[in-house]
């Protein structure tokens, strides 16, 4: 192996897969554990509340990933905008 190459991420596995009328498809990946945010040792639900000319409007945030990497990130962004250090994960 060559010293600064970036090794590809493995190919997921696919279980299922559907096309789309759009042209689109539609695949259900295989993955070994979920990462599911928590706030206090417990799992949550993030809601965002907007104000618009249509009126309010709710819009829900992930809290559970596939990858590692994105949940530690995301975990880092929620305790740095709410400043505390209550965010955390488990695994699933």
């Amino acid at each position: 192996m060559q010293i600064g190459l970036k090794m590809a991420r493995p190919e997921p596995k696919v279980i299922a897969e559907q096309s789309q009328p759009d042209g689109t498809v539609w695949q259900l990946l295989q993955t070994e554990k979920t990462y599911v945010i928590t706030y206090q040792g417990q799992p949550f639900d993030l809601r965002v509340f907007g104000h618009s000319l249509s009126g309010s409007k709710f819009k829900y945030k992930r809290t559970s990933y596939s990858q590692l990497g994105t949940a530690q990130a995301q975990v880092r962004r929620f305790n740095s905008k709410f400043n505390t250090t209550d965010f955390d994960y488990i695994t699933v």
